[in-house]
């Protein structure tokens, strides 16, 4: 069931043990929001399996205790943070859940027993309006972790409305710290090698598709396929899908230049009903679980941007080496 900020915050209150649980490979703004909820109301922040390297310094930076692998059974109440779809919480089931969460509604919506659920550029932007809405105060620890989970799920405000930029305001006023905090922060943050090695080869095993005046590519690598996704979009193309493989689950990461008129939350959604999974997101970031073919999927993905950017009167052509 949908509620509003205030709705939510009085229904959190029938609750005393309570997990916030972040999705898998926990990113700073799940993290963030995670730790502003457990301040909010108290509890326990979780993953089922572990932090990005960004989130890793952010809970060394603000001493954020994070319970790895919890056992949702043990709470009386699980909040899944910023995700939409159960398959990214890492848990096969979540029985008397909430949600708070910015992506496309996804399954989590109608399953859990409350959810704070609508579209903003990042979720610190709903647990700011939450505290705002609800007349709590935040002070600069809290303003920090929401403000770095602002920068870092716009692209540094790539991905930025009007709305996020009057938001980002109001955290740094309220919680008297600067943007220069954040940016000394974030220079910080070490590029896994791996990640560098990872994206490389994505961009020598790209297929190369021409339509129209778009250039689609399709990619795969084993491990960090967003981030492949973006340093693949900044060598000059419009829309990118990278497949990827690990221990058995299979991911699209997608990724798409600003201005191209297409919504990657509602494709890989598609995709996903198709090949046995579920996606969603932003509309210019998006990424999906299946259970079917990959490589298949990837030709889906393909084929449907066709459909999409032309209204459904595009055929189905083959991605190829440039």
């Amino acid at each position: 069931m949908l509620v509003e900020e205030r709705a939510f915050y009085e229904r959190m209150k029938n609750y005393h043990n309570v997990l916030f649980l972040c999705h898998k490979n926990a990113d700073v703004d799940s993290l963030g929001s995670a730790y502003a909820l457990e301040r909010m109301f108290g509890g326990t922040v979780g993953v089922q399996d572990s932090l990005n390297v960004m989130a890793s310094m952010l809970a060394d930076k603000l001493r954020i205790k994070v319970v790895v692998g919890p056992d949702p059974s043990k709470f009386d109440l699980v909040v899944v943070v910023d995700t939409s779809m159960l398959v990214q919480t890492g848990y096969h089931s979540l029985a008397g859940c909430a949600l708070i969460d910015h992506h496309e509604p996804g399954d989590l919506v109608e399953s859990c027993d409350f959810a704070l659920a609508r579209k903003s550029t990042s979720n610190a932007e709903l647990v700011f309006s939450l505290c705002e809405k609800n007349g709590i105060r935040i002070d600069d620890k809290l303003a920090f972790a929401l403000m770095l989970g602002v920068v870092t799920d716009t692209g540094h405000f790539r991905y930025a409305t009007p709305s996020t930029f009057e938001v980002a305001g109001r955290i740094l006023h309220d919680g008297g710290i600067s943007f220069g905090d954040v940016l000394d922060f974030l220079s910080k943050v070490p590029t896994d090698i791996s990640s560098r090695i990872a994206q490389l080869k994505a961009a020598t095993r790209m297929s190369l598709l021409r339509f129209d005046d778009w250039l689609i590519v399709i990619t795969k690598v084993s491990s960090w396929g967003a981030q492949s996704a973006t340093s693949i979009i900044t060598l000059g193309a419009d829309v990118v899908f990278v497949g990827s493989e690990k221990e058995g689950e299979k991911r699209i990461s997608g990724r798409l230049k600003r201005g191209i008129d297409l919504d990657l939350a509602t494709l890989l959604n598609e995709v996903g009903k198709k090949f046995g999974g579920s996606g969603g997101g932003h509309a210019a970031a998006a990424g999906v679980v299946i259970s079917g073919d990959l490589d298949s999927a990837l030709a889906e993905c393909v084929l449907l941007t066709q459909k999409m950017l032309t209204g459904g009167r595009a055929q189905a052509q083959a991605p190829e080496r440039p």
